[in-house]
């Protein structure tokens, strides 16, 4: 049993104002298959403690992976000696004791935390069987895989806090190959879920199998303005990228374009962007954040007007803002930095197919690569894509060798609906999105 008082007493008697210690725990276990024969085999426990302090104003930080007694002393002796090399700041302090609302999140899963490596190879076995079946041209895969894992972390520091909280998070990934004559094309699908009974292997299978497939047949994307729609992976990456613009250390640093708009039009008015940390199920969701701060829901862009921005609890101070509650701790080797719990667009009433009825022509994309690379200072991308051709209101040819490149907040002001179909992955979510007038360079 660690005797986490003693701890922060110990901490405070050499030299640390303020001390806080994140404990943390967790397991994950993941099979990959390929040909129905299992290729690789991981299994990982890990468990660890980490310490932040502030010492005359500046800011310490160490860890350790033993729970030993003297080993635990010696991080913390680690991260006050780390605290006199940094750069000291009047408003450093950690968070205050706050009481957050009770939610039923649902975002731990007894049924994911007992899966096995015998059932995550049948479940990843199945999705592969899956692609086969679809079409024989199907012919080799790159992985078939399927995990699990389970995390559960205990935060205390000197001012009150003692949160604890735990998760469980499970999944199937599978990217496949397709051949016809000397032409070859390859696609993934996935789906990640709290709990397993929301994992369909047959239909990520299938997805991936079917993207596959048609890419077969893609010819070059001609140069021209075009109408494009995002499915809602590819929108959720884009939305990924956005979320750089949100953070306010970045708005401190004025590393955002979005610095001193505020209260202005920066998307089009069809544009609602939500930062919920209560939404059930989801692998996003939490009651306290990574400083043991109550998480609280934000609405980040209302019909295309800058409201607000997510905090951690300094970046809150110094903005003047009541509470952070967006500081995201991914495991003991670092300290906790600013993202989002779930962010996404709020979506519309109309199905994707709705969205394609009006675009005379256009683009359904599939898929993206390079949009990792857009400045989130300047707001410039580029990017390559695929997908679908759209004409007269329906899917036609599929397309490839796209190139799309602009200024995020101009794509932003381009947004003309979103669809009714929300998905989810890891933080982010997004239903179906339609850009209007949008230029892609091709052949």
């Amino acid at each position: 049993m660690l005797d986490f008082k003693n701890y922060l007493r110990y901490a405070q008697d050499h030299g640390a104002a303020e001390a806080e210690i994140f404990y943390a725990t967790g397991r994950e276990e993941s099979v990959e298959v390929r040909g129905q024969k299992i290729e690789k085999v991981e299994s990982a426990g890990d468990r660890g403690l980490a310490v932040r302090v502030i010492a005359k104003k500046r800011s310490g930080f160490a860890y350790t992976s033993s729970l030993e007694a003297d080993d635990i002393f010696k991080a913390i002796g680690m991260a006050i000696t780390n605290a006199g090399y940094a750069e000291a700041d009047r408003q450093l302090a950690l968070p205050p004791r706050r009481t957050g609302q009770a939610r039923p999140l649902r975002n731990y899963s007894a049924t994911a935390a007992k899966l096995g490596l015998k059932q995550l190879a049948v479940l990843a076995k199945q999705t592969e069987a899956a692609a086969y079946a679809y079409d024989r041209r199907i012919f080799a895969t790159e992985s078939s895989t399927a995990f699990a894992a389970v995390s559960a972390f205990r935060l205390v520091n000197t001012r009150g806090v003692d949160v604890r909280q735990r998760k469980t998070l499970c999944g199937a990934a599978i990217e496949i190959a397709a051949q016809a004559d000397s032409k070859m094309e390859a696609a993934y699908a996935y789906k990640y879920s709290v709990a397993p009974q929301k994992i369909n292997p047959r239909l990520i299978g299938r997805q991936a199998a079917e993207r596959a497939i048609r890419r077969l047949a893609a010819v070059p994307a001609q140069t021209g303005r075009y109408d494009i729609v995002l499915i809602p992976s590819v929108a959720r990456d884009f939305l990924s990228v956005l979320s750089q613009l949100f953070s306010a250390e970045n708005i401190l640093r004025r590393k955002s374009l979005l610095c001193g708009k505020l209260g202005r039009r920066v998307a089009s008015p069809q544009v609602t962007l939500l930062d919920n940390p209560f939404l059930p199920s989801l692998g996003g969701s939490y009651l306290y954040d990574g400083e043991g701060t109550p998480a609280r829901p934000r609405v980040l862009l209302r019909r295309g007007v800058l409201q607000d921005f997510y905090y951690d609890h300094i970046s809150a101070l110094k903005s003047g803002q009541k509470s952070g509650g967006n500081a995201l701790r991914g495991s003991i080797f670092s300290e906790p930095g600013i993202g989002p719990s779930n962010l996404y667009f709020q979506p519309g009433v109309l199905t994707q197919r709705q969205l394609l009825r009006g675009i005379a022509r256009g683009a359904l994309i599939e898929q993206i690569m390079g949009l990792h690379t857009a400045d989130p200072i300047s707001g410039e991308f580029s990017f390559g894509a695929s997908g679908q051709l759209i004409q007269d209101g329906r899917l036609a040819a599929p397309i490839k060798d796209m190139a799309i490149a602009g200024n995020l907040q101009d794509l932003l002001r381009s947004i003309k609906a979103c669809g009714k179909d929300l998905e989810f992955s890891g933080h982010y979510g997004s239903p179906s999105v339609l850009i209007e007038n949008i230029m892609v360079a091709g052949k």
